[in-house]
């Protein structure tokens, strides 16, 4: 029987009593401060005191709440508060302190938006996890408060943190009053009589609102346990408690609790101790799941609604999710351990990969919204799924497998921080438990990440190849129709056209000739092949595939679906190239309403309204072309996950259309933000390259040359680099062809000469590229430039 959670219990949250005080003085300090410290012993309530002020106070910001006892690290923190920015994290930058300036440099770019931070729990990241991590922490809010006018910061801690700035505004909470521990009491146990023995009870609880919270449940629920009896259980637990001396003075307080959690039936102690091992808050059906209980009304009745009873758990009625208060779980983790706990992890590992799958699979639909609200309340859970898989078992390698091949997507976009060590983690259990087969899939995941994360285009072209080998070995599958449709992939954005057709055909081919269960990898073959003929200026070849792929998409998915636009988009740019602007643009614009008016994934959408404003721009109606970007901008804003590499994009388009216009102030600020995102996202992208050379140009354009100068060779500087990954790249060649035109400018002849002989060299290697790669078009091109420089040189030296 299933019970709406409306029917299974109605809870009045406890009316906050006292504070008074304390409330008005963080409220009178509010419109001159930035950052507030609010300190004060464990469980003395700072946390509740902070939600309390701002429900009452504060309206039209955006709340963050990060509560740090949920990270081990300074990587998961970073990953964390990306999602809750919407943005995407950079591979490696939780390595240095790149972390803190993607973070600050986001809350600066967010305009028109207020935000307050709370970090909650902050004294471990300040004492216990490193001195780096401390420091780290102790950067990220001084940056943010520096830098960003439209954030204010809340740290609570047991610990006090000291900064020099004079909006720092730092309060020390104390215990509750007598009276008000005293109101506290009776409004959580009405009808006790407490006769003489109130005042002991409130003045052995300390002032601690949890404690006395937990105090008034124990006698309302307990027949047996009388205020008398309550008396002289505290006195025992804090005679316990102050012969402790292994305990510093301000945690010595826990083992106060600890006596709460061992009056706790066994049943309902060994349920909390299980629940303990999910790191976040959880939902009933979870709570069934990992303590094993039939159904989920009886979890609920049973277990739930017992330990809501004596606030052991919190209850969050917006999300209908429940956690174990925070020092809860201190006692727990130090005085009790999971039995049968790697029984215990299987549960979990099987809870969250279903869980983590069907989120994955609800990202590239109309569900997109819906699971990205309900990634972000679940991440601290999936990140452990992920570390979890050190401790994996034969009996639960399935579940880490499966999570690399069904949510490849997911992990690479959101949770890029910790991939590298999942699929490593993955790779290692694939060879102690696996099959060839499991070897071979996780390979593909590994393929995906370094080709379209991390660049690494070599490393995920030899992951690909690992999974060829392996799934040729058991003949004609799925599997190995996906391994040679990313290996193409790959090669195309290695600029190894030839390779990729014949790679690329290969897949098309296992797929044509197969079920159903192949029309999609035989799509994506299509589009792929199509875009690599558009490159190589085969274009007759080129419109066979792109509308073979678009026919194919129209029978398999409809004529609306989001991939027809894209399908239609991908026709836009091979006329583009082609240079039939009139048709470009009609089939930009056909795409962009179908995707306008369907479920489109953000980047996608993103993709063709940049396309289409570029082509009005070239086609001289820079107003529609700036209409098209700032609609593409809004829909970013909008986005709890937008992808960074979209605002980048809109920008640098942005930077264009200026520059066509010859507003160069303004061209120069689109190219500079577009700059700033690639950099944080990766200094080894080709993007990155591209968004120099655009600066560069426009700083020409300016008569600024000496910015000219030195933003090109920044650029220069990363050419090689570049080139590994991407060798037909013509960035290095525009940027070289810009500062030639800077030094002959400034009469400057040696570095103009020496600037010309570079360049000379950089059209002989994109020759041999392009003809090693079969790309007539732009090997003409190529040569044409190479005749006109040779003979520049040659007039210089007569």
């Amino acid at each position: 029987m299933d019970i709406d959670d409306d029917d299974f219990l109605t809870l009045l949250e406890t009316n906050f009593i006292g504070r008074e005080s304390d409330l008005q003085a963080i409220s009178k300090a509010w419109n001159y401060q930035r950052i507030f410290g609010i300190f004060g012993i464990r469980s003395v309530g700072k946390s509740r005191l902070v939600q309390e002020f701002l429900s009452r106070y504060i309206t039209d910001v955006i709340i963050l709440q990060v509560d740090l006892k949920q990270f081990a690290n300074i990587s998961a923190l970073y990953s964390y508060l990306c999602i809750q920015l919407g943005i995407r994290t950079e591979y490696n930058a939780h390595e240095s302190d790149r972390w803190v300036q993607h973070i600050v440099k986001e809350l600066m770019h967010r305009n028109g938006e207020n935000f307050v931070i709370v970090f909650d729990n902050t004294e471990d990241f300040q004492e216990v996890t490193s001195t780096a991590a401390r420091d780290m922490f102790l950067s990220l809010s001084w940056n943010i408060i520096k830098r960003c006018i439209n954030v204010k910061v809340i740290i609570t801690s047991t610990t006090n943190v000291k900064f020099t700035e004079k909006t720092f505004f730092s309060y020390t909470l104390e215990p509750l009053s007598l009276i008000d521990s005293s109101t506290l009491l009776r409004s959580v146990a009405p009808g006790i009589n407490f006769g003489e023995y109130e005042d002991a009870i409130v003045t052995l609880s300390d002032g601690l609102p949890l404690l006395i919270l937990m105090i008034g449940s124990e006698l309302k629920n307990n027949d047996e346990m009388t205020p008398c009896h309550m008396v002289q259980c505290l006195q025992t637990s804090r005679l316990k408690t102050l012969s402790d001396t292994l305990y510093p003075k301000e945690d010595r307080i826990a083992d106060v609790y600890k006596d709460f959690i061992d009056r706790l039936s066994l049943k309902y102690r060994e349920c909390l101790i299980v629940l303990d091992y999910i790191p976040g808050s959880f939902n009933a059906d979870q709570c069934k799941q990992i303590i094993d209980v039939d159904t989920e009304a009886m979890v609920k009745f049973k277990t739930i609604k017992p330990l809501l009873d004596r606030h052991v758990l919190d209850r969050d009625s917006a999300t209908r999710r429940f956690n174990i208060q925070g020092i809860l779980r201190e006692c727990l983790k130090s005085y009790y351990t999971v039995k049968d706990l790697p029984e215990v992890r299987a549960r979990y590992s099987k809870i969250f990969t279903a869980v983590m799958v069907n989120i994955s699979s609800r990202l590239g639909t109309s569900e997109y919204t819906e699971a990205v609200a309900e990634f972000t309340i679940e991440y601290p859970n999936l990140q452990k799924l992920l570390t979890d898989v050190k401790y994996t078992t034969q009996d639960t390698y399935h579940f880490f497998i499966k999570v690399a091949t069904d949510c490849t997507a997911l992990v690479n976009n959101f949770m890029a921080g910790d991939g590298e060590v999942f699929y490593q983690g993955c790779m290692e259990i694939a060879d102690m438990y696996g099959k060839d087969k499991d070897r071979a899939n996780i390979h593909i995941a590994v393929g995906s990440f370094y080709t379209n994360i991390k660049c690494h285009l070599e490393q995920g072209a030899d992951n690909y190849n690992s999974a060829i080998d392996a799934f040729e070995k058991h003949g004609k599958s799925l599997q190995l129709a996906t391994a040679y449709q990313g290996k193409g992939w790959n090669l195309l954005m290695q600029g190894k056209n030839l390779e990729a057709i014949k790679v690329l055909k290969t897949a098309l081919d296992m797929a044509n000739s197969s079920g159903t269960e192949y029309q999609l990898i035989a799509l994506l073959a299509l589009n792929s092949l199509g875009v690599t003929n558009v490159v190589l200026g085969r274009f007759d070849e080129a419109e066979k595939y792109h509308f073979g792929a678009l026919k194919g998409r129209k029978k398999i998915q409809g004529k609306t679906h989001p991939l027809v636009g894209a399908c239609l988009n991908d026709i836009g740019i091979m006329y583009y190239q082609k240079g039939d602007w009139h048709k470009a643009l009609k089939y930009y614009e056909a795409g962009l309403d179908i995707k306008r008016k369907n479920q489109t994934p953000v980047r996608s959408l993103v993709n063709s309204l940049s396309n289409t404003a570029n082509m009005y721009s070239e086609t001289g109606d820079s107003t529609k072309a700036i209409q098209l970007l700032n609609e593409a901008l809004a829909i970013l804003n909008k986005e709890k996950l937008s992808p960074r590499a979209s605002f980048a994009l809109i920008y640098d388009t942005l930077g264009k259309v200026n520059r066509q216009d010859e507003n160069l102030t303004a061209a120069e600020d689109m190219f500079q933000k577009a700059l700033d995102i690639r950099e944080e996202i990766s200094i080894e992208h080709v993007t990155y390259l591209e968004s120099l050379v655009h600066l560069a140009s426009i700083h020409k354009l300016q008569k600024r040359y000496k910015s000219c100068i030195q933003v090109s060779n920044k650029a220069l500087r990363i050419k090689e680099t570049i080139e590994k990954a991407m060798p037909q790249n013509p960035f290095a060649k525009e940027c070289l062809e810009c500062l030639a035109e800077v030094y002959k400018l400034l009469g400057s002849d040696d570095k103009y000469i020496e600037t010309l002989e570079k360049l000379e060299s950089e059209l002989i290697r994109l020759e041999r590229v392009y003809m090693e790669h079969g790309n007539g078009r732009d090997l003409l091109k190529v040569r044409k430039k190479m005749q006109i420089i040779k003979e520049r040189l040659e007039s210089i030296s007569f």
